[in-house]
């Protein structure tokens, strides 16, 4: 067997020193093994702590995960025969590897139980009770290893090396009347996000979350399973408004009318109906309803019916229960507090009034409140945080632990809750620390060695939100002990403070390096921006601007630190859709114009492509020798389309390109731009002077030419009538009777 440390051996001597179990058969340790146990053992109830007399009850399950068959498994009961005496010991053998010797089996008959037969892949319960006096744990208060061996035949003969193990704490019952306090935090908060048309997305993940067994249902069972036992919510509303979405449906992004401001009511024609109809306005910010889609009426698939149906019962199910709890109520979204101050403090303004908002319209008290997930905040965050906000940091945000009678200090001129990180560590391997019995073990472990030490400072944990194995109900069952008195963490935070250092705080480079960067918050400031100019953009007043915003805080939250890349291209790609809308407003310009003179007017044409009614106008600009004027101002329709009368001036004759760019009415642009030649056929004052000149000249000639030709007209007409007359026709002779009569 490779040795182990020279820390981890002393560890393990000082653990098992004088140890010795009544009737074992051989010692429990093993060396690390190269492959995991082929059994994996998993502890579901186990005694909370060590009676003065009586029997410990441990019960949990064995899966065989190899690929061979074990028979005849026997699960033996070990411990420690020397306690751990402080918080510090406590945390250094959380470290201590699953198969190092921490204590003796009890091999007793009667005290373990035994499965016949385990197939791979086959799951087999198992239920001990060992006598405490079996444990020959000493009468000394303190804290204890306690656990599970197995042990079985396959191919490999059984030997003294464990199979399979699962260990936990377990402290000593005090033996004195005094009694220690704890404050139970249970959590909502989690990873949010956004498809890019603005729906929640990862259906599949919340479903998951929701089903029975998943880690909020758990939460709910665990909540329940308080009964009057205090503890305290520590919400992130971002998640209560995605699980609203999801109980309506889903409905992406929405540019509908607002219809709870004046004059943008719906018809009172339309027919009521449970469901959100297509094009219906959306809630405003003080409610939690998301708008609806307005651009999707297919029927809802079955898989999104039940997770409508169970995001709907959660929330009321989480209603009811917080309705009589206090409700602590993170910065929407879980915002980066530390980076937000650092480079955008309006996202914390804006975080906290919407947290406050949607807590208001479910009808929960709440106060706001900062708990980083790395339990450490910048001295700049703690500054900029409100005096009325309930900041929860761990004991490893400082660089000596306070030492505080209430857990409480005040740092920067704020009062701050101190954690024990210990406590919400969890237990040791290979079970998961965050295992609900294994945290369960850790409190009360803590809790017992302050009982010990005379500590009177609360301990305070923030419990995970995601949990495995056992089923989160039993975790306040076996938490009622006659020595330790739970209250809510908004009663500690009432309680003195005493006063420590900023120099004491603990904010290294590294913690400012794990910050979301910069970068993040000028693309929210971007995506915003977009939301802000589309809802100017469109007549009616809608409620994009808050859409946006929430989605790019859940882009902005401490959770997306260690990936923040993907939190980026999320708001990126919220910044596209939205650049994807404004550009569906168009101009159209005809392929060229060309004026007959120096002035003269052209058309274009505005087409708004959204099925909302928009105000814009389309500005000219040009190359400075020619001038545009016209009212470029419109208001549209949905889907609707307008034509622009402009005229055209012309410093100089030839071709000018003219820029027709849509903007709003503030003039700033939206997307769509044409580039329209026109050409300027400008006639100078010469060409004007020859002209009259010609006509001049044209005039004279006709002035000159038109007597003589009238007059020698007239001569042919008379010529013509002489021409006409007889040959032989006589003048009359007197006397001689009438004259012949002219032909």
């Amino acid at each position: 067997m490779p040795r182990p440390s020279s820390f981890r051996a002393a560890l393990a001597g000082l653990l098992t020193l004088g140890a010795v179990t009544s009737g074992a058969s051989a010692p429990a340790y093993a060396a690390p093994a190269e492959e995991s146990d082929p059994l994996v053992v998993h502890l579901d109830t186990i005694s909370p702590e060590l009676p003065r007399t009586g029997d410990v009850e441990i019960t949990g399950t064995v899966t065989n995960v190899s690929d061979e068959t074990f028979t005849r498994i026997n699960l033996h009961a070990f411990s420690s025969q020397a306690p751990i005496p402080t918080t510090t010991a406590l945390a250094e053998s959380v470290t201590i590897d699953p198969a190092e010797y921490v204590g003796q089996r009890v091999t007793v008959p009667g005290t373990f139980d035994t499965v016949d037969e385990l197939a791979p892949g086959e799951t087999a319960s198992f239920a001990d009770s060992v006598p405490v006096e079996l444990l020959e744990i000493p009468d000394e208060e303190g804290v204890y290893w306690i656990g599970i061996h197995a042990l079985g035949d396959s191919s490999v003969p059984r030997d003294s090396v464990a199979d399979g193990r699962a260990r936990t704490f377990i402290p000593r019952e005090p033996s004195r009347g005094a009694t220690q306090e704890a404050s139970v935090i249970l959590s909502i908060r989690g990873r949010v996000w956004y498809s890019p048309d603005g729906r929640i997305s990862g259906t599949d993940r919340w479903a998951r979350r929701l089903e029975e067994g998943g880690s909020l249902d758990a939460a709910l069972d665990m909540a329940d399973s308080a009964g009057d036992a205090p503890y305290s919510w520590l919400v992130d509303p971002a998640v209560l408004v995605a699980l609203r979405r999801l109980a309506l449906g889903n409905p992406a992004r929405s540019i509908a009318p607002d219809d709870t401001v004046p004059g943008q009511e719906p018809t009172p024609t339309e027919p009521p109906t449970d469901e959100p109809p297509t094009g219906s306005t959306p809630e405003p910010a003080e409610t939690l309803t998301p708008p609806p889609t307005g651009t999707d009426a297919s029927a809802p698939t079955d898989d999104e019916v039940l997770l409508a149906a169970a995001a709907d019962a959660w929330l009321a199910r989480f209603s009811a229960t917080a309705s009589s709890r206090p409700v602590l109520a993170l910065p929407f979204g879980d915002l980066d507090v530390s980076a937000a101050v650092r480079h955008d403090p309006v996202r914390y303004d804006q975080a906290v009034v919407r947290s406050a908002e949607v807590m208001t319209a479910l009808g929960l008290p709440s106060q706001p409140a900062v708990s980083p997930a790395a339990d450490r905040l910048s001295p700049e965050a703690i500054a900029r945080v409100s005096t009325d906000t309930v900041i929860l940091l761990g004991d490893n945000a400082f660089v000596l632990p306070p030492t505080t009678p209430h857990s409480v200090v005040r740092l920067l001129g704020h009062k701050v809750v101190v954690t024990s990180t210990g406590a919400e560590a969890g237990g040791p391997g290979p079970t998961a620390a965050t295992d609900p019995l294994a945290l369960r073990q850790r409190l009360l472990s803590e809790a017992a060695l302050r009982l010990a030490a005379d500590d009177t400072a609360p301990v305070v944990v923030t419990l995970p939100t995601v949990w495995r194995g056992e089923d989160a109900a039993s975790f306040f069952s076996r938490l009622d002990r006659p020595w330790l008195d739970l209250v809510p963490v908004t009663e500690v935070a009432e309680r003195g403070a005493v006063g420590v250092k900023a120099s004491n705080l603990s904010y290294t480079e590294l913690d400012q390096e794990a910050e979301l960067d910069a970068v993040a918050f000028a693309a929210a400031t971007r995506a915003t921006d977009a939301s802000a100019l589309l809802e100017r953009v469109l007549t009616l007043q809608t409620t994009i601007e808050l859409q946006v915003r929430e989605e790019v805080l859940v882009a902005l939250s401490e959770q997306h630190r260690a990936r923040p890349r993907l939190a980026l291209r999320a708001t990126g790609r919220v910044e596209e859709a939205l650049e994807d809308d404004l550009a569906k407003i168009t101009v159209e310009a005809p392929t060229a114009v060309t004026l007959s003179s120096d002035a003269g007017p052209f058309p274009t044409t505005v087409v708004n492509g959204l099925d909302q009614p928009v105000t814009v106008q389309v500005r000219a600009t040009t190359d400075g020798e020619l001038t545009v004027t016209g009212d470029g101002e419109r208001e549209l329709g949905p889907r609707a389309r307008s034509v622009i009368r402009y005229e055209a001036t012309a410093a100089r004759a030839g071709v000018h390109s003219v820029r027709l760019v849509v903007t709003s009415v503030d003039g700033e642009p939206l997307g769509s731009s044409d580039v329209l030649p026109v050409r300027a056929a400008r006639v100078s004052a010469l060409i004007w002077i020859v002209m009259a000149l010609g006509a001049l000249v044209l005039f004279g000639m006709i002035g000159y030419r038109l007597p003589g030709q009238i007059r020698q007209r007239r001569a042919e007409l008379a010529a013509a009538e002489a021409a006409a007359e007889p040959a032989d026709a006589q003048p009359t002779t007197a006397g001689t009777g009438p004259a012949p009569e002219r032909a």
